[in-house]
């Protein structure tokens, strides 16, 4: 083949791939991309495309790996993250008590059996409601246990421990140390079902188990029980 022949077979295999690459030759199609800079409306990604955000794509960053899809004028609209095997944006991962569980004579902080999820790093909303009885001068001691690194703030959403009659003396001091200290939330009698709803936010950073912790506020040989249909709940907000 002459060298005339190559050049020419060069010259057209390099067309061809400009072709492919021209939008207005080829008309749409969609591909990965990186997020480099967000801007109010658009994301621009590290090969400088600048692409319009679809309204499902919330919480954008840079890092963020999205699909983007162009049309055959030329403009580009990001559809939103790829899923990294993680916990999504928007997504709620739940746990609901199947059984209750008794835990008396103890003041030690526990992991409850049931009441645990997985989350990947992000930011989270926590939502539990949470349904007990015990000694009411035992009470009901909570915490958590989330994955390394975690920081947050959370308010146990029930009665003073002090408490000795239904509906009276909510409590509302909160803690900016999740993960770290405990607060209690009062218990009126065995057999008499109270509720608390712990709510809060987590910000975690290695992924991992998220889980509530318990036990009695004061030691006592008539058992804190912590109810079956009891639930946990976070949802993903960054």
């Amino acid at each position: 083949m002459s060298s005339t022949q190559d050049l020419a077979g060069a010259l057209r295999r390099r067309a061809v791939k400009a072709a492919l690459d021209e939008p207005s030759v080829v008309g749409g199609d969609w591909r990965q991309a990186v997020v480099d800079t967000v801007q109010a409306t658009t994301v621009t990604t590290t090969e400088g495309v600048i692409a319009r955000r679809m309204d499902t794509y919330t919480g954008a960053a840079a890092g963020d790996l999205i699909a983007v899809t162009v049309a055959s004028s030329g403009s580009w609209l990001a559809w939103g993250r790829l899923t990294d095997g993680g916990v999504a944006i928007g997504e709620v991962v739940a746990a609901r008590k199947t059984a209750s569980t008794s835990r008396a004579s103890t003041t030690t902080l526990t992991a409850d059996p049931h009441l645990s999820v997985t989350v990947s790093p992000g930011t989270y909303c926590i939502d539990a409601c949470l349904m007990y009885d015990g000694d009411a001068a035992a009470d009901l001691k909570l915490s958590w246990a989330p994955p390394a690194g975690t920081t947050g703030a959370w308010w146990p959403g029930g009665a003073d421990s002090s408490v000795a009659a239904q509906a009276s003396l909510p409590r509302w001091g909160a803690l900016s140390d999740i993960g770290v200290s405990s607060l209690p939330v009062g218990a009126i009698g065995a057999g008499t079902i109270v509720t608390c709803r712990p709510v809060g936010t987590a910000v975690v950073t290695t992924g991992g188990a998220f889980a509530l912790t318990w036990a009695q506020q004061t030691t006592s040989t008539t058992p804190t029980i912590l109810r079956g249909q009891s639930t946990l709940q976070l949802r993903r907000i960054a």
